[in-house]
């Protein structure tokens, strides 16, 4: 019998050849893994070739469940994706909140393995009863929501379906296209889109009742109860969220110098023209009502509608703030409007905002300085505020169309077309989410460890600190402190990637809760000292994947020379990071996290993480 929490059975589909099959669930890949990122991690470690390429059918996708999932455990419905990127090269992953991680679960599995490439478009049909490989000719060109309703009102019996899947953009291989489940819960960073896309694999369809069991249902209940009241009492998670969504950062953000500006070109866009893109401005102007993945009690999603020209209402979800800043300011565009038609259609075509903002941010520089060409550019003259032109460069990168060619490649491979690399805001190759390194070195050195690149998620939110830190604040600028705190924020990260919970709950309470409500479901000991054994496991393994993937961290892993070369202003002093700086917080972080000086996991460190590690790296 499966361990509480679990259903013990791990499913595994050749789209090459058709073959399918169920296999079970270890008990030491839960004991040491947990679930969500570190079991997709673990699954996709002893299956994925480094050096396969990301768009070819030895690339594995594995979509991984936790102990949580199926449980009332507060915004426990995430699921997590591994794959390897095809922006960065290296190791690609991200979760997904919304309906689709419980819906998953309910379908009997624990995880997912995908790999080979079906011959013609396919989506996966998953329930408990049956497993089918089917044709999926008639969802090509489909947009998100067309290909969801089209999934779940054809699908056999009376209940409930949910449905993954990609849009244009993925189809047509733009290297940060996105998965999601709606137009607002997506897989995307990395470009998981572009890697069902490469499969021909246009979806997921998952249905099914099957619960978990429980081990101890009385403590079980208080630890619910105490997981809930924090919940209740954080200002954060109790109203600010709910008022405002995460769009309320942006003006706290642009205070503490941390908005982008002009592709980074400095972090002080105007106060008044920042407003007009704020979350007070969204809630005041746009907002319909407050959202929420399933049953989750911080209600953060933002449901919103804009007049079209013709009078009509159009409604949709967010803008989020990572949409806002990057559309935003980053583009030098305060124009709310053209934000959110352009990022609902990002949203139906299937682009990451992050990735695409970065990159538009990046094209208008390269034109303004001239190295873009008109002809490379399709004549449309970009320019910093050239808002019209966000939706239309929407749709051309999803369709790859004129310049949309060069824009669905990302800002490293556009600027290194135009010959002037350094001008690509990202770290391996994956764009800078919306907050400056240079106002919170502790955030820098996230992006500059993270797994899978520039990402806040994956590399640690240290930018929480300095936006809603409180006492857990830490000094923004403290090239010191900002290794070990990094070290423990992705720890924390990828504890509550694992167990499948939002990291909203980090501004309520820490691990402590989270471990007593696993060890209930599960009745084994997972403490809090287990748990941060777990994320450092997982740390590990991540590492080691793209050290043999060819990761080279002092030419990949630091930030672009922007943030050396040109400070900005904060706290009255002109802040930027040198060179000599990014190599010492790395090696002061490598040393917090027991590797090697070059940021290498040793042979001693990863036997005693019972960490085995492939023939290469013996």
């Amino acid at each position: 019998m499966a361990i509480p929490g679990y259903h013990g059975r791990v499913l595994d589909i050749d789209l090459s050849t058709g073959n399918i099959k169920s296999g079970a669930l270890t008990p030491e890949d839960i004991l040491l893994y947990l679930g969500g990122r570190g079991l997709a991690t673990k699954l996709f470690f002893d299956r994925m070739e480094p050096a396969a390429d990301p768009l070819g059918p030895d690339n594995v996708i594995i979509i991984a469940s936790s102990p949580l999932v199926g449980s009332q455990a507060p915004t426990a419905i995430w699921g997590y994706m591994v794959f390897k990127s095809p922006l960065t090269g290296y190791l690609g992953g991200c979760n997904l909140g919304g309906n689709w991680g419980r819906a998953f679960k309910a379908s009997g599995y624990d995880a997912i393995i995908i790999n080979g490439c079906a011959r013609q478009p396919v989506f996966i049909d998953l329930s408990p009863e049956k497993i089918e490989i089917r044709h999926a000719s008639h969802l090509r060109g489909k947009n998100i929501s067309e290909s969801i309703n089209l999934l779940t009102s054809q699908s056999p019996g009376s209940r409930p379906c949910q449905a993954l899947v990609i849009g244009p953009a993925g189809e047509n291989l733009v290297k940060y296209a996105t998965v999601a489940s709606d137009k607002y819960s997506l897989y995307n960073r990395g470009g998981s889109g572009a890697v069902f896309g490469s499969k021909n694999l246009k979806g997921i369809r998952v249905c099914g009742e099957e619960k978990i069991r429980i081990s101890d249902k009385a403590r079980y209940q208080a630890s619910l109860d105490q997981a809930n009241y924090l919940l209740k009492q954080s200002p954060i998670t109790r109203r600010l969220m709910r008022e405002l969504g995460t769009a309320g950062f942006v003006l706290l953000a642009r205070h503490l110098n941390m908005l982008p500006h002009r592709n980074f070109l400095d972090a002080e866009p105007d106060v008044e023209k920042v407003k007009a893109i704020s979350g007070e401005a969204i809630a005041r102007c746009y907002l319909e009502k407050a959202d929420s993945c399933y049953e989750c009690p911080i209600a953060c999603l933002r449901q919103t509608a804009i007049k079209t020209n013709d009078a009509c209402l159009r409604c949709g979800q967010g803008p989020e703030y990572e949409t806002v800043a990057m559309m935003g300011s980053a583009c030098d565009i305060y124009d709310l409007d053209c934000i959110i038609r352009a990022s609902y259609l990002a949203g139906e075509l299937g682009l990451d905002a992050v990735s695409f903002g970065g990159t538009v941010a990046c094209a208008m520089e390269l034109a303004e300085k001239g190295y873009l060409t008109s002809g490379q550019s399709g004549d449309l003259e970009l320019k910093f505020g050239r808002s019209e032109l966000l939706e239309k460069l929407v749709e051309l990168t999803a369709y790859r169309r004129g310049s949309g060619h060069l824009l669905a490649e990302g800002s490293y491979r556009l600027a290194s077309a135009c010959g002037h690399p350094e001008l690509a805001m990202q770290v391996k190759k994956l764009e800078i989410p919306g907050y400056d390194p240079r106002a919170s070195y502790a955030q820098a050195l996230g992006y500059m460890t993270s797994p899978t690149g520039a990402c806040h998620r994956r590399g640690g939110y240290a930018a929480s600190l300095s936006l809603l830190g409180g006492n857990k604040g830490i000094p923004r600028f403290s090239l010191f402190q900002s290794p070990i705190t990094i070290r423990n924020l992705q720890n924390t990260g990828i504890i509550q990637d694992s167990l499948g919970v939002c990291y909203v709950t980090g501004f309520a309470f820490g691990v402590e809760p989270w471990s007593r409500i696993v060890s209930s479901i599960t009745g084994y000991d997972f403490s809090a000292a287990r748990l941060e054994e777990i994320a450092n496991r997982v740390a590990s393994l991540e590492r080691l994947f793209n050290l043999q993937a060819g990761l080279n961290p002092e030419e990949e892993g630091l930030l672009p020379s922007r943030f050396a070369e040109i400070p900005i202003m904060s706290e009255g002093k002109p802040r930027a990071i040198s060179r000599e700086n990014m190599l010492q917080m790395c090696r002061d972080y490598y040393r917090a996290r027991g590797w090697n000086g070059n940021g290498r996991p040793g042979d001693s460190y990863l036997k005693a993480m019972k960490v085995e590690p492939k023939k290469a790296e013996s």
